[in-house]
């Protein structure tokens, strides 16, 4: 009984990435469209980066690019360890948007800035909960941008630069300098 009960666990656990019930792992109540290298830290003509996003956007990019390193767990794992190790464990993090998965309101593409952890609605999978860091906009007017994201479900594959609809960002958590 206890097997099936830890295989049954394994097998839920992986299908959201993000599907822990603990602060701020799911916000309460709450498109992968081609892979895109990242440019983190020079190109600031789409939004303002801070001190903290610039340490974030670094980490996330060793950790995906050279060390390559694989995260036990999901999406939320990931960027939780990014931010931890950049200096921004969860004390050093606040809510810019916290609202509904399913009804919103969602983010507006200025309220984003590089180095913030988005939750948003994944429309190229199953329009599940997914979340990342963001690094730039791809196009804006579409809301299509480039994303750290961690694929989870028990993949053996590193951190990922992909592009993603945003257009249902419903929670914004960004480091505090």
């Amino acid at each position: 009984m206890p097997r099936t009960l830890l295989l049954t666990f394994a097998l839920f656990s992986g299908f959201a990435c993000s599907a822990n019930s603990d602060e701020p792992h799911s916000p309460p109540d709450t498109q992968a469209t081609s892979k895109t290298t990242a440019n983190t830290t020079t190109d600031n003509t789409d939004g303002a980066i801070t001190e903290a996003g610039d340490k974030i956007l670094k980490t996330g990019d060793y950790m995906a690019m050279t060390s390559k390193e694989i995260i036990r767990g999901g999406c939320w794992n990931y960027i939780n360890t990014v931010y931890t190790r950049s200096g921004y464990p969860q004390g050093k993090r606040h809510y810019i948007l916290k609202s509904k998965k399913n009804s919103g309101p969602y983010a507006k593409p200025d309220m984003i800035k590089k180095g913030d952890w988005l939750y948003y609605i994944n429309h190229s999978y199953n329009d599940i909960e997914h979340s990342g860091i963001f690094v730039k906009w791809v196009n804006k007017e579409k809301r299509i941008a480039s994303i750290l994201s961690y694929g989870g479900e028990s993949r053996k594959k590193p951190g990922r630069y992909r592009n993603y609809d945003l257009s249902h960002v419903y929670t914004i958590i960004r480091a505090k300098d």
